[in-house]
């Protein structure tokens, strides 16, 4: 199916090429109308003389409609010499428009201008990771990664739309909409200073979070020294990642084998997976044994709840559910 969308983001200079494109039709309706009213025998209506001078004008000359008088044949080859050139320059302007919209989009210069995306911020390896496993969930998610070191958009990552620029600066998030994103995912810069990292980390999610409050965060961070800045800086989620590994690592240890379970558990593929479900309302304020009677099945084994911002695995089947929980599953789908 033909996107509009798609020729206004394709062409940076759309306005000026839709500009030229009036000219050229219109001089393409004045030379119609004069040979129109010149010849009226060789060019009975007004489109006859449009017709004649479109063809004229792009060379192909069908030789259907000829002008017969002097007069004709001087306007004739008037619009051959001057139409000839103004197509041509026409022509020439839209590809190299094309070509210069396309470089300037592959080097990170675009405006994204629809909603519901994903913003991912630092290019590394976690975020093509991060990549790879939400296409494969949905390929249709679109996806912004802003990255000021990229000299282009990752050869890797061909679906992105890349955005060169600071993310500590409000003009990047505007040209990435980020007030219309779904999620925004910081990495952390692991190639300085762990603590700089951080910092650069929550100022990133300062600059965010002022263009597109409502915006669902996650924060990478390296160490637990910024925690308390990134929350009181408004950060959904934060992903510790230095006592993350040490604790899949500590598994590893205690039960060899163990990380490859704990890996399996956390990807979302079409098989297994985990996952959240809200509560029935019949069983708010009811024991979480009576949750495992009435949710869990073979294909859904109930885990714990999510309360809040806190976590409880393995809850004793007393715990009472309460309004606004979430059901922890491990889910097949």
């Amino acid at each position: 199916m033909f996107r509009f969308d798609f020729v206004v983001n394709t062409y940076s200079k759309f306005h000026g090429l839709m500009k030229m494109t009036g000219i050229v039709l219109l001089f393409i309706f004045l030379v119609g109308y004069v040979i129109h009213f010149i010849e009226p025998d060789a060019f009975p209506n007004f489109f006859d003389g449009i017709w004649w001078a479109m063809v004229t004008i792009s060379t192909v000359g069908y030789g259907d409609f000829v002008p017969e008088s002097t007069a004709g044949r001087i306007i004739g080859m008037l619009l051959i010499i001057s139409g000839i050139a103004l197509f041509s320059f026409f022509i020439t302007n839209l590809a190299s428009s094309t070509i210069l919209a396309r470089q300037d989009r592959d080097k990170g210069g675009t405006h994204y201008h629809k909603g519901s995306h994903y913003i991912i911020v630092g290019w590394n390896e976690r975020s093509h990771q991060l990549i790879k496993e939400i296409h494969k969930i949905n390929r249709h998610i679109k996806i912004i990664l802003i990255d000021e070191t990229l000299q282009q958009r990752p050869d890797e990552c061909p679906s992105i739309v890349f955005i060169k620029g600071s993310p500590t600066m409000d003009e990047t998030y505007e040209r990435a909409n980020a007030k219309e994103a779904h999620t925004i995912i910081i990495t952390a810069n692991l190639h300085i200073n762990e603590r700089i990292a951080d910092a650069n980390s929550v100022l990133t999610l300062l600059t965010v979070k002022g263009v597109s409050p409502e915006i669902y965060s996650i924060v990478e961070l390296v160490t637990a020294n910024q925690i308390k800045n990134a929350e009181r800086a408004g950060a959904d989620e934060i992903i510790q990642s230095s006592a993350h590994l040490s604790l899949l690592m500590m598994n590893g240890i205690l039960f060899h084998g163990m990380t490859d379970v704990i890996s399996q558990m956390l990807k979302h593929g079409k098989n297994d997976q985990l996952a959240f479900e809200t509560v029935p309302s019949h069983l708010i304020n009811e024991s979480f044994q009576q949750a495992i009677e009435s949710c869990q099945t073979p294909d859904n084994f109930l885990l714990g709840i999510r309360r809040g911002s806190e976590t409880i695995l393995h809850p004793e089947k007393s715990s009472i559910v309460l309004k606004g929980d979430l059901l922890i599953f491990f889910k097949r789908m």
